[in-house]
């Protein structure tokens, strides 16, 4: 251990006048230290304030480490340290003064606290992506969500900035995907965490796989998903969005109940926070379209907000004697979701009339005229997101 002590006064022998104080230097035995990290311990102590430059030649006295001072170096230290290490010494002394130091093989060179720059990369597209979904229609009930444009360089150079001091400076060049900050070490340091933990959450993907099939019912209005859950084995409280764990066996449970037509399975990929539509169109029948944003929280949960607006082809409406007007049939839905990645978000209840085949009798069957009857179909659709690993193809 290295002890320095500085006496508050001596007296000169043989005389009553006291000397200017001046330190008295104890070193443990034991050989110097080899690293600023070295286990041994430091302790020093001063009444007085004395200059950082003499300060500092007693703390390394001793050691293997030469000093380089630079010329505008100044200020004075008062106080004591106890039981620290090289490094931890220099840093309790010189950041009170302003001061920073390095390490160069052996040599130790202190400097007055200055301002570096560094470039950081963005790997952000410069496009601004929005959505304005109304669904339903007033004055009966409108519900209308908004993703608000936004600029996301423009973003991240505010972000940059409010961690800067009074003195540092970003500039963001939008076509090079580069931040030139200058600051100092620490709040560089600072900036470098905020634009690392930046690009981890919002270029986090999403893979939505949509599953769209008809039922065309046998006996029934809409589809009895209490009997779907005994057929599934899961209790009767279960919720819709746990029968879709495995869509072969829904289409089966489903099955009993009518005959099953698969539509559409659509599958697109978007990144955290980020609007995607799906729409899907059979001329003349039937469209659906999807608009989804996922949020990918910290614990891997997802947050999903989907709004889907089907419409159905319900025939033609005589507008005078000539001519016809399509006649459709519309259903909206606009809902938020939490799910954990590889869960299913189930939409069902959109059911509607569909004609089918009748088992012809009499002079219809001998002429093999095939007569038509009404009866209820209903569409369900799955969504089904998926975090995907960057470099994986899972």
């Amino acid at each position: 251990m290295l002890r320095f002590i500085l006496a508050a006064g001596v007296l000169a022998a043989g005389q009553g006048a006291q000397l200017p104080p001046r330190p008295v230097t104890q070193i443990d035995p034991g050989a110097a230290a080899a690293t600023l990290d070295s286990p041994r311990r430091l302790t020093l102590g001063f009444l007085e304030p004395r200059p950082i430059e003499e300060v500092l030649h007693l703390v390394f006295e001793g050691t293997p480490f030469s000093l380089a001072i630079d010329p505008d170096v100044s200020g004075k230290f008062r106080g004591a340290i106890t039981n620290l290490t090289l490094r931890e010494a220099l840093t309790t002394l010189l950041a009170p003064l302003g001061l920073d130091f390095s390490v160069d093989g052996s040599v130790i060179r202190i400097t007055r606290h200055r301002v570096e720059t560094r470039q950081f990369d963005l790997n952000v597209l410069d496009v601004q992506r929005s959505l304005q979904r109304t669904t339903g229609s007033a004055p009966a009930a409108a519900l209308t969500s908004t993703v608000v444009p936004e600029d996301a360089f423009a973003s991240i150079e505010e972000g940059v900035k409010a961690l800067l001091s009074e003195t540092g400076r970003a500039h963001i060049d939008r076509r090079a995907g580069l931040a030139t900050v200058t600051d100092f070490p620490e709040r560089l340091e600072r900036v470098a965490l905020y634009l690392e933990t930046l690009q981890v959450r919002s270029s986090r993907e999403v893979r939505l796989q949509a599953e769209a099939f008809e039922i065309t019912l046998k006996d029934r209005p809409s589809i009895d998903w209490n009997a779907v859950r005994d057929r599934l084995g899961v209790p009767p409280n279960a919720p819709l969005a746990g029968l879709a764990a495995d869509p072969g066996a829904l289409r089966a449970a489903l099955s009993g109940q009518g005959e099953v037509r698969p539509l559409w399975t659509p599958e697109i990929t978007t990144i955290n926070n980020e609007p995607a539509l799906v729409r899907i169109d059979t001329p003349g029948e039937a469209s659906l379209t999807l608009t989804v944003v996922p949020q990918i929280a910290g614990d891997g949960i997802i947050q999903l907000a989907v709004s889907h607006t089907w419409q159905l082809h319900a025939g033609d409406q005589k507008q005078g004697f000539t001519k016809t007007a399509p006649v459709t049939r519309v259903s909206e839905g606009d809902t938020v979701s939490r799910i954990a990645s590889g869960s299913a978000v189930l939409i069902s209840g959109l059911a509607h009339s569909v004609q089918i085949p009748k088992q012809g009798t009499g002079a219809a069957a001998l002429f093999g005229t095939q007569p038509k009857q009404s009866a209820s179909a209903e569409l369900v659709v799955l969504l089904r997101p998926t975090i995907v690993t960057t470099g994986t193809r899972d």
